[in-house]
């Protein structure tokens, strides 16, 4: 391309800094549009993957009723038939060491230290097996053992969101709280996991379930998590625990689901969700395509007097051409420049506040750029055709 064409453009953008601000602001948000939502993508299945990764890949759940068995209408709910007694029962039958633990949880259950109350977010009723299970060690006292669970003892263990607020720094490990009015005695603190999935895990209160079952009246249990110590086994697992089941149970009444299986179902979901958003961003871009294209027919009729002096002193039908595409190449890529920068600077400022990570993707800013300079081309080559194609002797008599 001649050098002079760019001089020409960036003169003729000086000239007019409004409008090619307002002409390039499609394109920023365009671009702007699809960084952030690859970045928010790409942040949240990371996110997502290692939490569930964080569990292993040798667990797997077993939830009361089967979706893909229950024929009744929609809203038919299915009976909760799963209970404790099945834990020694499948851990007695596994031929694979697994090892399990029932989960019953309650929310907002209002907990009490002295004179301050609050709701926490979670409690949980499980066995000895949960610290082992769930990955999650006891960093300070210790976690309750099966003599505990048992005798239905009145202890428990808490994450450090109920420390921070009861206990201000001191240590907890001995004191009584009160948890729906029953009294408890704090026996060990978790480590800190932080948010997960927006909810903050750390505001927890574990107790052995047979406690939880006297305090609220119910022999209920949510899931039942099982671990076996060889990965290349779980199919084996999963399939010997259905047969287990099955002689109890009917196949309507339980559904098992494997941590390969979760990732698989959130893969299916983030990949219809990048399709949506890249439509979006992509529709962005394409209305930014219509601004420059509308801009430039307006530019080519305001300039059709320049046109016919460049034709009249010798310019060619490709160095007109040549000189308005460049202009709209120069928009285009202007507003992609922009767009890139303001997207990076948004995700450094807000990324930290975020519960997920946010993160540049290169591909996804050299996606956009390319996409940005390809509007610009295919948007201004009919203004560029419309100004090359006008007559010089009409455009010189143009007023």
């Amino acid at each position: 391309m001649n050098l002079e064409n760019f001089s020409v453009s960036f003169t003729s953008l000086k000239a007019n800094k409004m409008r090619s601000l307002l002409t390039t602001l499609g394109i920023i948000i365009g671009v702007m549009s699809i960084i952030l939502l690859v970045s928010i993508v790409a942040g949240t299945q990371d996110y997502i993957e290692n939490e569930i990764k964080a569990l292993g890949t040798n667990t797997f759940m077993i939830a009361p009723g089967n979706n893909e068995e229950m024929h009744g209408p929609p809203g038919t709910f299915a009976i909760n038939k799963l209970k404790v007694s099945q834990i020694d029962l499948l851990e007695a039958r596994s031929s694979y060491g697994a090892k399990a633990m029932p989960a019953y949880m309650n929310m907002g259950v209002l907990v009490k230290y002295k004179n301050k109350s609050t709701n926490t977010s979670i409690l949980v009723g499980t066995n000895e097996r949960f610290p082992d299970l769930r990955n999650w060690p006891v960093e300070t006292g210790k976690f309750f053992r099966s003599d505990d669970v048992n005798s239905s003892r009145k202890v428990c263990v808490v994450g450090p969101t109920i420390v921070n607020n009861f206990f201000r720094g001191a240590s907890p490990i001995g004191k009584e709280i009160y948890v729906s009015g029953k009294k408890f005695t704090i026996i060990g603190v978790f480590v800190k996991k932080g948010k997960s999935f927006g909810q903050d895990s750390d505001d927890l209160i574990v107790m052995p379930i047979t406690t939880a079952h006297d305090m609220s009246g119910t022999t209920t249990i949510n899931q039942i998590m099982l671990k076996i110590p060889d990965p290349k086994n779980m199919d084996k697992a999963v399939a010997e625990t259905k047969r287990i089941l099955l002689k109890e149970m009917d196949k309507e009444d339980f559904s098992i689901t494997t941590q390969a299986e979760l990732l698989g179902m959130f893969k299916t979901f983030a990949d219809v969700l990048s399709v949506v958003m890249g439509c979006v961003a992509g529709i962005s871009l394409f209305v930014g395509g219509i601004g420059i294209m509308n801009i430039m027919l307006v530019t080519v009729k305001e300039r059709t007097r320049e046109i016919g002096i460049r034709k009249a002193v010798g310019a060619s039908f490709g160095d007109i051409l040549e000189q308005f595409i460049v202009e709209s190449i120069v928009v285009a890529v202007a507003g992609g420049l922009v767009g890139i920068l303001l997207a990076s600077l948004m995700i450094l400022a807000v990324g930290p506040f975020l519960s997920f990570p946010l993160k540049v993707s290169i591909p996804s800013v050299i996606i956009a750029f390319v996409f940005s300079s390809l509007t610009g081309i295919f948007f201004g080559t009919y203004p560029a055709l419309k100004a090359a194609k006008i007559d010089p002797i009409i455009a010189l008599r143009y007023e």
